[in-house]
């Protein structure tokens, strides 16, 4: 199972609401809203996953391109994780939505 990322509020009265992330979509000229991904797996299958909420996070980091899926649900942003610049586009979105990135362990970064 891949481990994942989390942008969320430490108040769960107060989760990150659709709108909010979909306004914040919008305005990050790094993000791509998308409705439709797909990943291709190690073994060569491919699995698709569609929906609201989502965006792509494409980067060029020492010659390799990177690409996060960020997915929308239950009042956090969630993205599996690939590498520590990850994190780094993670804080500054979370710091934009008054939110704090932690681990599937419970970790805060």
């Amino acid at each position: 199972m891949a481990y994942e990322i989390h942008i969320e509020r430490k108040d769960e009265e107060n989760s990150i609401t659709m709108e909010e992330w979909e306004n914040y979509i919008e305005n990050d000229n790094e993000l791509e809203a998308t409705d439709h991904i797909e990943i291709e797996l190690p073994n060569g299958m491919t699995i698709g996953m569609s929906g609201e909420g989502m965006a792509v996070w494409k980067k060029t980091i020492e010659d390799e391109e990177i690409a996060v899926t960020f997915t929308f649900r239950e009042g956090e942003v969630s993205a599996r994780y690939l590498n520590d610049n990850q994190i780094e586009k993670m804080k500054d979105i979370a710091t934009k939505l008054q939110a704090i990135v932690v681990g599937d362990e419970g970790e805060e970064y």
